[in-house]
């Protein structure tokens, strides 16, 4: 990681658009409910999901716009939602160490966390960016009423899973060209958990 992150309060915050303004108009580089369904569904997870249902989705999902080097949201921190990225780059890290790139298209939400419980994650602009956010409750919503939604997020966990159980493997192949005497697989430790 390059940069480190400037300090200051959690852009989360922001994650609701500017109101209108007093002539009606809506402020300076929103989004329309209209861009905003095109757009998810153009996200892989999305799109299987009947358009007037994204539409909904669409009209609940606040946009956050981060600078360079902003910290969106931070390990402790509590749960915003998850966040989709329209426009600009990401990284999710936890102790100093690159978990993850958010690119256009890239959704990140800490499902796995149970209720109230805090981010495990930081994330970072690394440019100027642009997010949906949708909040948790929603999100739970659209899976218990579109299967299909349900289906894509457990196609796209698999995969991702797949690429760490590969990269874990790679990981795990280095260790032992380095330290030939250490085989964590006959120490009992499987590379997934039981």
């Amino acid at each position: 990681m390059s940069d480190a992150p400037t300090p200051g309060p959690a852009a989360a915050a922001r994650a609701h658009a500017a109101p209108p303004k007093p002539d009606g108009q809506r402020p300076e580089g929103t989004l329309t409910l209209i861009e905003k369904t095109v757009f998810l569904k153009s996200v892989d997870v999305f799109s299987g999901i009947p358009t007037e249902a994204v539409a909904q989705l669409a009209a609940r999902a606040g946009e956050v716009r981060v600078e360079t080097g902003d910290v969106l949201f931070r390990v402790g921190e509590e749960d915003q939602g998850t966040f989709i990225v329209v426009e600009g780059r990401l990284e999710l890290e936890k102790d100093g160490t690159l978990i993850r790139v958010l690119k256009p298209g890239s959704a990140h939400g800490e499902l796995f966390l149970g209720e109230n419980e805090p981010h495990q994650y930081s994330a970072v602009a690394r440019e100027p960016s642009l997010l949906l956010n949708l909040r948790r409750a929603d999100v739970v919503d659209a899976l218990l009423e579109y299967p299909e939604f349900g289906l894509a997020m457990v196609q796209d966990l698999a995969l991702r899973m797949h690429k760490l159980t590969q990269r874990v493997i790679e990981l795990e192949a280095a260790v032992k060209v380095t330290a030939p005497e250490r085989d964590p697989v006959r120490d009992g430790e499987a590379i997934e958990p039981a």
